[in-house]
Parts: C-alpha cells; structure tokens; sequence
C-alpha cells in the first residue's frame, strides 16, 4: 500500500487540485504556504460581525438559530455602548452550497460536504474581515465553524495563538471519534502535529493544517475522550481543565495559558469560545452541556484579559442553542454569550472611559 501522503499527491492530481489537503509535507517551520501579511495592531475602534447558522456539525436542531438569537438580543446595540467612536459592521450570515462530491466518502464524519462548504466560505469572510483592519466577531453555529474561522484567520495573520474555551477537547478523528459529529474534530483537522492521523479528505483541498499545537491552549475541560487525553498527554498540550481552574483560580490559568502559547507576547490571539464551557446553571440552552463548569464571571475574565493583551483578532462565540430549555433558560443563555462577546470587544467591568468630561463640574 502506498503510504498516505503519496496516495493525498495521487489523488490531487487526479482531481487537478490546485490547492493543498490533508496532508501536504509540511515542514515544522515552513510558512511559505501561508498568505505573508505584514503584521498589524489590532484596531479594536474597528469591529466585524459575521452569523454562521450553522448545524450540521452536530445531530441537534437549533443551534443554526445562535447567530439570529444573539442578534436579536442586541448585541450590536451593547458593543456600541461602549463607546459612540467604535465602528461596527454586521457582515450578514454566510451563505454556502453544498458540495456534491460523486461518492467519494470518508467514514465516520457526517455531513462533511456541509462542513467543508461552510468552513471554506466563512474562512474567507474572516480573512476579508481582518484584510479590513476590525476585530472579528464570529456567531455560531456549532463549533465545527471554527474549521474556517481559524483557517481564515492564519490566512491574515502567519503566527496565530489559539485560546478554544470548552468543556470539551474537540480532538477527535475520524477512527475516534464516537459519533462521526464533526463539531468534536476541529482542533484535529487545524493542528499540523495531526495530519498524518487523517485519509484524505475530499472537499478539504483548500485547507491545511498549519497551526502547530503547541501554539493552542484549552480551558474549562471536563469531558475529555480517553483517546483525547492520550493525545493531550501525547504531544503536551497546553490543557487547563476545571480542576486546574479550581486549583489555580483563573486569573492564574490565563496567564499561564497566554504565556506558553504567546511567551514573546507578538502572536496573533484567537479565542474560541463554547458556551458549554459555562456552568449548565449559567448557560442551559446548549446542545451538550456538562455540569461543574465555568462561572459567568470566570468566563468574562477571560475575555477580558485575551482584549487586554492589544492582540485579540477574532473571537468565536459557539453552541448557543435557542431550542433547547424553557424560554428563561434560551434568555440567561443569549445574555451570557452578550455578555462575553462585549467583554471581548473591550467592555469594562470598571466602567467604560466617557468620550468626554464635559458634564463633570471643574
């Protein structure tokens, strides 16, 4: 049998792909492939919105209602408050067709023609967001959309450091994973250290591994597959679970975290955000929430200080699932995801800066 990367180069080849796949040899510190993007402050007076009503990465309906939901609970109106200087722009939903790939399959990962559709689409939606100079806002969906999130923020920016906050490692593979729900693939299918873990994977082309894991840091872990944790303990992922929150306090574990992806404080910040990384108590209305995590409280500190570090450029916000729960609990669950995004987007618990102290008597 010929081995996998040269069966990848046959396979390219036959199809006449122009771009790469799972898995192109790609040397640990080769970013040849990647667009050179000279590097930027963020300018966070600038901020990009952009709605993923996405579900197929998952088997439970609703969560494609996230971005509407969020939305609709004045999430544009709360991040102006902030201050009438910033400027914000709502790039509607992304939209995408289905690619019909002929019957050529890859077992164990459901929908993957919607997936990888969406994911290529949205990559470049965040790429064009960051190309224009604004922090970007992304709305899910289920976290499978983090495929193109990231993929479209490596595409801005070469050097990318990566905070996935969620109860769950998202690490699985195709011969892993126990359900074949993508949405528990993405940091597999994004870390370069894996590549050679996967087949080819037809409508993949357009997006390569890239990001070494080593650049990733997970916080609020608490339901980790025996598999996950093998490759966790494996490759010395930077994973900070409930009890390393419990035992550390979490202002201890963000610095930990941004220190050993970021030591040198010059990479580009992504943070991708599960709402399941709360408490069930804290956010209810999520498609696979597990008890004992996070405080609201706890989850806002983390944006707020991934914003303080002046190189925050993309936030993803993910799971937030309107048709799961009672009314109040699809409520509490829209305002702790509002809450986290303005925090992201420079909300101060202190107090925001007035534009001007005329009003105060000299």
């Amino acid at each position: 049998m010929l081995p996998r990367l040269a069966l990848v180069r046959l396979v390219r080849q036959s199809l006449g792909a122009a771009s790469s796949s799972y898995c192109t040899a790609v040397s640990p510190t080769d970013t040849s492939h990647v667009a050179t993007v000279r590097p930027k402050k963020i300018n966070y007076e600038r901020i990009g919105v952009v709605g993923v009503p996405f579900d197929k990465g998952q088997r439970k309906k609703g969560v494609g209602l996230g971005p509407k939901a969020i939305r609709d609970a004045g999430l544009i109106d709360h991040i102006q408050e902030i201050s009438p200087k910033l400027n914000i722009k709502d790039y509607g939903d992304i939209q995408y067709e289905a690619l019909n790939y002929a019957g050529r399959k890859v077992g164990n990962m459901k929908k993957l023609e919607h997936v990888a559709s969406c994911s290529r689409n949205l990559s470049h939606q965040v790429t064009e967001v960051l190309d224009d100079d604004r922090l970007c806002i992304t709305l899910g969906g289920d976290h499978a959309i983090a495929i193109g999130s990231i993929d479209g923020h490596l595409h801005h920016s070469k050097d990318v450091a990566v905070i996935w906050v969620d109860a769950h490692a998202d690490l699985n593979t195709n011969s892993t994973s126990p359900t074949g729900n993508i949405h528990g693939m993405p940091v597999a299918l994004l870390a370069r250290e894996l590549c050679d873990y996967w087949p080819y994977i037809p409508g993949m082309d357009w997006q390569e591994p890239i990001i070494s894991i080593k650049n990733l840091a997970y916080i609020g872990l608490r339901s980790v597959d025996p598999y996950e944790r093998a490759i966790i303990e494996k490759f010395g992922i930077n994973a900070f679970g409930m009890r390393e929150v419990e035992k550390y306090g979490i202002r201890e574990v963000m610095r930990m975290a941004l220190e050993r992806i970021d030591p040198d404080g010059t990479k580009s910040l992504h943070v991708s955000y599960d709402i399941d990384s709360l408490d069930v108590l804290e956010a209810p209305s999520t498609g696979t929430s597990v008890r004992g995590g996070l405080t609201l409280r706890e989850g806002i500190y983390i944006m707020e200080e991934a914003y303080g570090t002046g190189r925050l450029a993309a936030v993803d916000l993910v799971e937030v699932n309107p048709a799961i729960g009672t009314p109040e609990d699809v409520r509490r669950t829209v305002e702790a995801a509002v809450h986290l995004l303005v925090a992201a987007c420079g909300h101060s618990r202190k107090g925001d800066i007035a534009d001007t102290l005329d009003l105060i008597p000299k």
